[in-house]
């Protein structure tokens, strides 16, 4: 009778544990950025499917669409729109902690009201005008993230995901307005590492950070 009793407690205990190691367990799933929604400057629409091809390594990616909201009076109108392919890797079974290789590429238009130089001969104008022109700005990335990913209302389909890296970020500036020759005002950054030319290409380090909710499909 105790060899039953402890049997049954022991085969309890072991079930704990699998269900426990295999809580986090995947293999296709969607994800969303919630608080991209709520960015005053940059806000969008954020999208991405994660899916797990090796028992600890899986390809995905996000895509955004930015959506014109004006937060502050002097925030401008913003369009565009990112891509973002990942490839990650899990440290143990139960695929809690992660490390991401992401790239991504980013196209935004903005509306300017400023002074654009006319006439201009290797950036430099020969007068300005005050008016109203777009800000094209394109930008390349590649990063390292590490993250956590948890199970959220003790679900075993809903997780959340907190993630936290650094990179290197390439920004190309360009305008458009109806006359040729035209030249914006210098763009700079404060993370610049290299800036030959900052009125159309900028290098700087990125920080990318971000939580994502995240639904398991199977």
């Amino acid at each position: 009778m105790f060899t039953l009793f402890f049997s049954c407690i022991l085969l309890l205990f072991v079930n704990a544990q699998e269900q426990e190691k295999n809580k986090n367990d995947y293999r296709l799933a969607v994800r969303v950025s919630p608080l991209a929604l709520l960015d005053p400057f940059e806000t969008n629409l954020s999208i991405g499917i994660d899916y797990k091809i090796r028992k600890r390594l899986s390809v995905g990616g996000d895509i955004a669409v930015y959506i014109t909201r004006k937060a502050f009076a002097e925030s401008k109108p913003l369009s565009g729109f990112y891509v973002r392919p990942t490839l990650r890797w899990y440290s143990n079974d139960r695929l809690k902690l992660f490390t991401e290789l992401v790239l991504m590429y980013k196209h935004t238009v903005r509306k300017e009201n400023d002074w654009l130089g006319m006439d201009c001969v290797d950036d430099v104008p020969a007068y300005e005008k005050f008016t109203t022109y777009k800000q094209v700005r394109d930008v390349f990335d590649l990063s390292f993230r590490g993250g956590i990913r948890e199970n959220l209302f003790q679900s075993k389909n809903w997780y959340f995901e907190f993630y936290l890296g650094i990179g290197l970020r390439q920004k190309f500036h360009s305008i458009k307005y109806n006359e040729p020759n035209t030249c914006a005002p210098r763009v700079g950054d404060f993370f610049d590492i290299i800036n030959q030319n900052p009125s159309t290409t900028i290098t700087t380090a990125s920080l990318p950070a971000g939580i994502r909710l995240v639904w398991v499909l199977k």
